[in-house]
């Protein structure tokens, strides 16, 4: 069975067991997070699509690991202006594993 769910304007496609990337969440390593905004479920028998999402469907992880991505370089430039600008990110995200997928009941 898997289930696709919407998490800060990004969509997962999981299913229990499975290690997902999501941007930053609070929380120390181990503790539960439920994700609420179930699109779809599917896998046994007919799929279930929510419109826009599933009444009482939950996706529940737990966070295995928060971490910062390579830095990219954000640089600006204009030719004869004397104006050079360059800037590095790094994105803090938060590793989850996948521990169950539950209709509403």
């Amino acid at each position: 069975m898997y289930a696709v769910f919407e998490d800060g304007s990004h969509q997962y496609r999981v299913q229990e067991g499975d290690f997902v990337r999501v941007d930053r969440r609070q929380g120390q390593v181990g503790d539960e997070l439920i994700f609420g905004k179930v699109l779809l479920i599917a896998g046994d028998g007919e799929p279930t699509v929510g419109e826009p999402v599933i009444d009482g469907a939950k996706v529940t992880a737990k966070i295995v690991d928060h971490f910062r991505t390579k830095k990219i370089i954000i640089q600006k430039f204009r030719r004869r202006k004397n104006m050079r600008r360059r800037r590095g990110h790094r994105q803090h995200y938060t590793t989850v594993q996948i521990t169950s997928v539950a209709k509403a009941s």
